[in-house]
């Protein structure tokens, strides 16, 4: 029953100390073991409290700040990146000897299910909510947040989307209501099937878009959980339902390329940018042990360089491709991948110029992707021209030479999706879903291949969780 307390104290708790990360002042909080998570969100001003604390809750180190962006880069890292770094939790990421017991896989689960149950909470208390305005956006708003944390997760522990096994195939839970007592926390749920999962984010989403305003400030608007659609139904091979709504989110959110793609990481909430996690130099995902700057940057004192880029996935931009090297330093280069500087790492190393800062903003979703997302569903319909007009955009504002008809296949779109995506959490995703093995040279010069359907490409249920509930079932190979 200790284990099962822990984990309920947590859930208490959602409804109050994790609800105010941002507005700390608004309330004082009784000691979290004595908070009444009934009574936590009486009030309009406590539940906008708690939804801001919904994004406060994504930017920390097991979300966005880090993980969600970082493991499934490492996942995929073979032929792609190498880990450098001493934390022995990401070397069995990339060389698949990850445990039941990985720190990474436990705590991705765990907070994105504080998130959850916090979203839960949220839409429970709507009752309390005045304003018809604020009380529609705080449903969309916790129903998107909700609905992405599924998505996340039943990506990193499911296997990939297929329509003829998705009923039977192993998900994550879904959790849809909210855990207000310690015996709502200890219910034991059972992992509900990938197609399930699914279709709880798409139909969290579909009530999202309808709820948000199309405009919501750097908060999740309605185009925000439009292009998050769009790109689970890419995910899940619905390409008809993925090219309406990127096409939508172009030609209507009134957002745009920004003119360069650094500017898109160097600027804080770009032309492009659709959603993205808002830090500072005071507030961010970490700058020692934790944060996307922390692995991948290796400039000087800044950084660890934990992330090194391999010149075998570097090869690939052309010469002219500002996304990719001219084997300069950070401090000398006009592309995004450097050569590193930090002195805790062999010199001549290359590193991605995305991360830089441990307090920039993180884009999750950007513009970019919607022009992908259009050109690949469109290629896939047969509509060769769009797909070609769209993939040319995108390697026109990095100076990358055009394609021309003759060069436009889905592979070369694929390959696009690597090269602009890259370092932003995409990696093993589409990989999986697109049924592409993993192919690398050893360094004796051996070409070696792993299928993408290998076990140990999907995140074990961490051993925590099914100690505390034996329902759950754990993944082939753990």
């Amino acid at each position: 029953m200790k284990t099962i307390f822990s984990r309920s104290a947590v859930a208490l708790t959602l409804g109050a100390t994790l609800a105010l990360t941002a507005c700390e002042k608004q309330l004082d909080l009784a000691p979290p073991q004595s908070v009444d998570a009934t009574t936590a969100l009486n009030s309009e001003a406590k539940v906008g409290s708690a939804v801001i604390g919904l994004y406060a809750k994504l930017d920390e180190p097991s979300l966005y700040g880090t993980q969600l962006i970082l493991v499934p880069d490492v996942l995929g890292g073979d032929g792609y990146v190498n880990w450098q770094g001493s934390f022995t939790t990401y070397r069995e990421l990339i060389r698949r000897t990850t445990t039941s017991i990985n720190n990474i896989a436990e705590t991705i689960w765990r907070v994105a299910y504080q998130d959850i149950n916090q979203a839960n909470l949220v839409i429970n208390a709507l009752e309390v909510v005045a304003s018809k305005d604020l009380k529609a956006q705080y449903e969309g708003e916790a129903r998107f947040v909700r609905a992405d944390l599924l998505f996340e997760l039943v990506r990193l522990y499911g296997k990939q989307y297929n329509a003829g096994t998705a009923s039977t195939d192993l998900g994550v839970p879904i959790s849809l209501t909210p855990a207000q007592t310690l015996e709502d926390a200890a219910v034991e749920q059972p992992r509900a099937t990938v197609a399930q999962v699914y279709q709880q984010v798409i139909t969290d989403l579909q009530a999202a878009i309808k709820l948000l305003p199309p405009t919501n400030g750097f908060r999740a608007s309605s185009y925000t959980a439009k292009a998050l659609l769009a790109r689970v139904y890419l995910q899940q091979g619905n390409y008809a339902e993925a090219l309406t709504l990127a096409d939508d989110v172009i030609k209507n959110s009134g957002k745009s390329l920004s003119p360069t793609l650094q500017a898109v990481f160097t600027n804080r909430n770009s032309s492009e940018s659709l959603f993205e996690i808002q830090q500072n130099d005071q507030n961010n995902a970490g700058t020692s042990n934790n944060g996307l700057a922390t692995f991948y940057a290796n400039i000087d004192q800044l950084g660890r360089g934990d992330v090194q880029v391999l010149g075998s996935f570097s090869n690939q931009y052309g010469p002219t491709d500002v996304r990719g090297t001219d084997s300069l330093t950070a401090d000398q280069t006009k592309k995004l991948i450097y050569i590193g500087t930090g002195p805790t790492r062999a010199p001549d190393l290359l590193r991605s110029g995305k991360w830089t800062s441990y307090g920039q903003n993180i884009p999750v979703i950007r513009l970019a992707e919607m022009y992908l997302i259009r050109a690949e569903a469109s290629f896939r319909a047969g509509d060769s021209e769009t797909a070609l007009a769209d993939v040319n955009r995108i390697r026109t504002r990095s100076n990358a030479t055009p394609l021309t008809a003759d060069e436009i296949s889905l592979s070369a779109i694929l390959r696009e999706r690597q090269l602009e995506l890259a370092f932003e959490g995409f990696r093993i995703h589409d990989l999986k879903r697109t049924g592409t093995n993993v192919t690398y040279t050893a360094t004796d010069g051996t070409p070696v291949t792993i299928d993408i359907t290998n076990p140990r490409f999907v995140l074990p249920v961490p051993q925590r969780e099914i100690n505390v509930n034996p329902s759950l079932i754990q993944n082939a190979s753990y």
